[in-house]
């Protein structure tokens, strides 16, 4: 150690010693050296040093040195000191700073609580972090140390005391009142208090989220230190903590397993946290006690509701006292009502509504009630409200007449509610509402549900009409649903469907929340659309095509949008109705500036450069004349077939059809290996056509196999072309171009033309070619999975007169040896088989 000092004092410049002292991790050696080092060098500046002997300085005691040097340049702070020895007292302090934060850590690792003992020295916001985490503890000497280490490095008590409360209410483990005598005992509320702001933001973020909704003794505490520490002004909710505390202490002794919490959030309905709790010892108590709080449309909550709130559990679930065994049967539940309608005098007309709604209309109600049930209690329910109604008619002096929710006008329109709940509930045994409930299907069960839960309800009627014409049902159940709904609905079916039509274009408009679910907007419309049509096809009158046309027309026509869905929609309708001219002509325009726009985007597009098919024969050619990519071979194909099928008969079968044109531009631009096969894309391009409009005719499949014919090897793809088409006179062509082939190969023969020749009946006409082996192979390999009758092809055969071979397939067939395959046996097997 002596010869490392030695070397730094050597240095020429001083502070090139820190570049050694900075290198060295943390330890109380490092740290004692480096202030050892800038204590020997003040002391030699101040105090002048003979330099040609040892001098007593670098004898004296390294501690009592760095002691003697720092307390002198402490007590002499203001003295004016030469820039380098202002420096060096720098330094001095520096690493006595860190020397004391060192050994404050070591000190803190002694306590176990994983202290980084360097990090601790050198890292301020962890040092803050450490201190303030140690004011989270129950041991007095622990906090003391966090108390002294504060003091040390300048943390606000405040903050000390704040964290050390926070640790009190959330991971202490005590009981409420042990957190008010600890605190109390701390004094911790004399230096809080006097940052109220910062002591309410600390308190609701850290404090209030900790405490349970039920512990109301804890809730009690927790807004009596909000109110002591002066944080009324801060809190921007309804209930201030004053008022906070004195509901708390009434309700603390009559609402045992209250959750305060959900009923005094503000964004939760605190009725939903009184039910739980509400019986008929408390209920009168607590309605009086809740007038302070507010339901979520801002009217204070009633004595009313409170008892409605009541009621509806012990219609469902009993009471101690009044009712107590749960109801289960029908008998029971009438009794319930019973119990549950002594107390509707202490309810407004519309809070005895609501109930009536609840038990009657609810998917308990539903499940758990027999129809007869529900009405009998509907029944009852307007009787005594019409009593009701009458007494407080005659008690038109007292107070509670003059309020609105008393009045005359709510006592009528709460018995008409109920009067359309009765009639809704009569219309559940009509032919069409049972049978939805007793289909074998859920979705129609479903109906019959949301209908039953409707109580008639314009917009729930609407909503489950549009719903079901979006799954698909007939127009006939949706004008059926609308005759059995009770009331003036002024719904019709063209009304749903019109809404269901609209919220499809939304959808495809982009509005991703027009559908629910998530469905497809083209699904769900051509389910509507094949509804519609079937409805005008048996006569019906609900919706017409027009109709359909005239809601959607000005989305299709809507330049803004995407093309492909304003396609696919008129395609949808073009499938079930007859377009107009105006509509057949807008779909061909769509459909063709999609391609263009995909493949010709410089292209600009006209309605006038398609509407004849002349204007499109000649816009065909132009692209046709400009292109030469296997890619715009391919659009100039999804082009044709958005246009109508060729109308001109003459051009329809000559080489001037636009398929043959078509055809000829590939064998010209395409050159085989380019984009695979090219003769395998020619018949899949014209096999593409046949389950459409535009399947070719057959001179047009003559001229294209010749094409195919013209080219080096494109026989096979011909050949397949000219025997499926079922022509007579191309399978004639067939048997020509298969009659000159001397040898079968790859090129001119494989499985699926031997099929094509089979199904095509040729076996016969092809038995003086080399194809002939090759087909009873293939015959006899694949008759099962193909359905080729092999026994009815021998008989042919015969008919025709070739016997002998008739018996040889025959024996195959049967798997007799080839070696017993003799003219005799072929003929004999035919006597005997066939």
């Amino acid at each position: 150690m002596t010869l490392a000092l030695a070397y730094l004092l050597a240095l020429p410049q001083v502070l090139d010693a820190n570049k050694c002292f900075e290198k060295q991790s943390h330890s109380a050696l490092s740290l004692q050296l480096a202030a050892y080092y800038y204590a020997l060098q003040i002391y030699a500046r101040l105090a002048l040093c003979f330099k040609d002997k040892c001098h007593t300085l670098y004898r004296a005691d390294p501690k009592e040195l760095i002691k003697l040097v720092t307390k002198h340049v402490t007590d002499n702070e203001e003295a004016v000191w030469p820039e380098e020895l202002e420096e060096l007292i720098a330094q001095l302090h520096l690493y006595n700073e860190r020397l004391t934060d060192f050994t404050q850590a070591q000190i803190l690792q002694g306590l176990g609580r994983g202290v980084d003992v360097q990090r601790f020295s050198a890292d301020n916001k962890y040092k803050k972090e450490t201190i303030l985490g140690l004011a989270e503890t129950l041991e007095e000497n622990v906090y003391k140390i966090s108390l002294s280490l504060a003091q040390r490095y300048s943390i606000p008590l405040w903050e000390v005391y704040m964290t050390h409360l926070e640790f009190l209410f959330t991971d202490s483990g005590l009981s409420t009142k042990d957190i008010e005598s600890r605190s109390e005992a701390l004094g911790l509320f004399e230096t809080l208090k006097s940052n109220p702001a910062d002591f309410y933001d600390h308190m609701t973020k850290y404090v209030y989220p900790s405490i349970e909704g039920t512990d109301l003794l804890r809730m009690l505490y927790y807004f009596t230190l909000l109110e002591n520490c002066g944080c009324s002004e801060f809190v921007q909710t309804a209930l201030k903590p004053e008022s906070h505390i004195k509901l708390l202490k009434k309700l603390k002794a009559v609402a045992t397993g209250l959750d305060y919490r959900k009923l005094t959030d503000e964004d939760s309905n605190p009725l939903q946290a009184l039910e739980p709790v509400l019986t008929s010892q408390n209920v009168l108590s607590i309605s009086k006690l809740t007038s302070r709080l507010a339901l979520r449309d801002g009217r204070a909550l009633s004595s009313s509701a409170v008892h409605a709130a009541w009621l509806r559990k012990l219609f469902w679930k009993g009471d101690p006292q009044v009712l107590k065994k749960q109801p289960q049967t029908d008998a029971e539940f009438l009794h319930a009502y019973d119990a549950c309608a002594k107390y509707f005098d202490r309810l407004f007309p519309a809070d005895t509504a609501a109930f009536m709604d609840s038990v009657t209309f609810s998917p308990e109600a539903a499940s758990l009630l027999t129809a007869d049930t529900r009405l009998e209690v509907t029944r009852r329910a307007l009787k005594t409200l019409r009593q009701i109604s009458e007494k407080m008619r005659k008690k038109s002096g007292d107070e509670s007449c003059h309020l609105a929710e008393n009045s005359p006008a709510s006592f009528d329109e709460a018995l008409n509610h109920l009067q359309q709940s009765l009639a809704h509930l009569e219309t559940l045994s009509h032919s069409f509402v049972l049978s939805l409930k007793n289909s074998d299907q859920e979705l129609l069960q479903e109906y019959s549900r949301l209908y039953d839960l409707s109580r008639s309800d314009r917009e729930k009627i609407h909503h489950l009409a549009v719903n079901m014409l979006m799954d698909g049902q007939p127009l006939e159940y949706i004008q059926q649903l609308l005759e059995v709904a009770v009331g003036p609905l002024d719904i019709s079916p063209k009304n749903a469907v019109q809404d269901a039509v609209e919220r499809i274009v939304s959808a495809l408009s982009g509005n991703s929340t027009a559908l629910i679910g998530g469905r497809d907007p083209l699904k769900v419309l051509e389910g509507i659309v094949k509804s519609v049509h079937a409805n005008v096809q048996n006569g019906g009158s609900l919706v017409s095509s027009d109709d359909l046309l005239a809601w959607l027309r000005p989305f299709c026509a809507d330049g803004s949008l995407p093309v492909k869905p304003r396609i696919e929609v008129l395609q949808i309708l073009e499938q079930a109705f007859h377009l107009t001219d105006q509509d057949s002509r807008l779909l061909v325009f769509f459909r063709s500036q999609a391609v263009l726009k995909s493949c010709w985007p410089d292209r600009p597009l006209e309605i006038g450069d398609i509407e004849t098919e002349e204007k499109r024969c000649q816009l065909f050619l132009e692209l046709l004349n400009s292109s030469s990519k296997w890619e715009e071979m391919q659009h100039l194909m999804l082009l044709l077939q958005a246009w109508p099928p060729l109308a001109n008969q003459a051009i329809a079968g000559s080489a001037e059809n636009p398929w043959v044109k078509l055809t000829s531009a590939i064998m010209s631009h395409c050159a085989s290996g380019t984009r695979g096969d090219v003769g395998s894309e020619v018949l899949s391009m014209c096999r593409s056509l046949y389950p459409t409009r535009h399947k070719l005719p057959g001179e047009c499949i003559r001229l294209i196999s010749g094409l195919l014919l013209d080219q080096p090897g494109l026989q096979l793809p011909a050949l397949k072309l000219m025997t499926e088409s079922g022509d007579e006179q191309l399978l004639t062509l067939t048997l020509g171009q298969i009659s000159g082939i001397n040898k079968v190969d790859e090129s001119n023969c494989d499985a699926e033309l031997l099929a094509l020749l089979l199904d095509a009946g040729l076996l016969i006409r092809c038995m003086e070619t080399v194809f002939y082996p090759e087909l009873v192979n293939h015959l006899l390999a694949n008759h099962q999975e193909r359905g080729w009758d092999v026994e009815e092809m021998a008989r042919e055969m015969q008919q025709a007169g070739r016997v002998a071979e008739a018996g040889s397939l025959l024996l195959a067939h049967r798997g007799t040896h080839p070696g017993q395959f003799t003219f005799n046996t072929a003929l004999a097997v035919i006597r005997k088989w066939l």
